[in-house]
């Protein structure tokens, strides 16, 4: 895994269905990480349809100026029920995380300094406000979680009481797990450098 972190994705459809219209996306670069959180409008297979366009989008777009991305994004997705997108980066040995999203997202920084950073209002492929990045200084005992709205956006922390101890890929399981509501997709990327 590039420089020094671990992680994990998590993805969970709607209960009763069989695919999601979320997605959670890392990919591993040359020069550092890039991650994705997709909550497509609704759910099922014509969401799910969506979600995997929007992926292989990404897999082909150059991923480095994230605003950008999401404008081009904003212009595949019209004509579609759009989509709720985050888009995160971390460049190769750094502890600094450059984020922009739009729509219901949601990254969180838990540890010694729990903070969160902002999603723009808005759906891509109907209505976007104009994208801004922010940073995020990721430190060694930090998990960074980004997550879908299927997931309870102020969970209380201490009914997970083993997030500081585990692996990124068994925080993202029990982020789902624990607090994704059953009627939604849910989804759950979780990063953290390793130890």
């Amino acid at each position: 895994m590039p420089g020094n972190y671990e992680y994990g994705v998590k993805v969970r459809p709607f209960l009763g269905e069989r695919v999601s219209g979320d997605a959670g996306i890392v990919i591993e670069e040359p020069d550092g990480l890039f991650l994705a959180i997709i909550d497509v409008l609704g759910h099922g297979p014509e969401a799910h349809e969506v979600a995997v366009s929007i992926t292989e989008f990404l897999e082909r777009e150059n991923r480095s100026d994230l605003c950008r991305v999401l404008v081009e994004l904003d212009k595949h997705l019209r004509g579609t029920r759009g989509a709720a997108v985050g888009l995160a980066r971390i460049e190769q040995n750094s502890n600094l995380l450059r984020y922009t999203g739009i729509g219901n997202t949601v990254i969180r920084r838990i540890g010694p300094e729990p903070s969160r950073l902002v999603s723009r209002d808005g759906t891509l492929g109907h209505i976007m406000r104009t994208p801004r990045e922010e940073e995020l200084e990721i430190g060694r005992r930090d998990v960074i979680l980004l997550y879908s709205d299927g997931i309870q956006d102020h969970f209380d922390l201490a009914q997970y009481p083993g997030l500081p101890r585990d692996s990124a890929k068994a925080i993202a399981q029990n982020i789902v797990r624990l607090f994704g509501k059953p009627h939604d997709d849910a989804t759950c990327i979780a990063l953290r450098q390793i130890r």
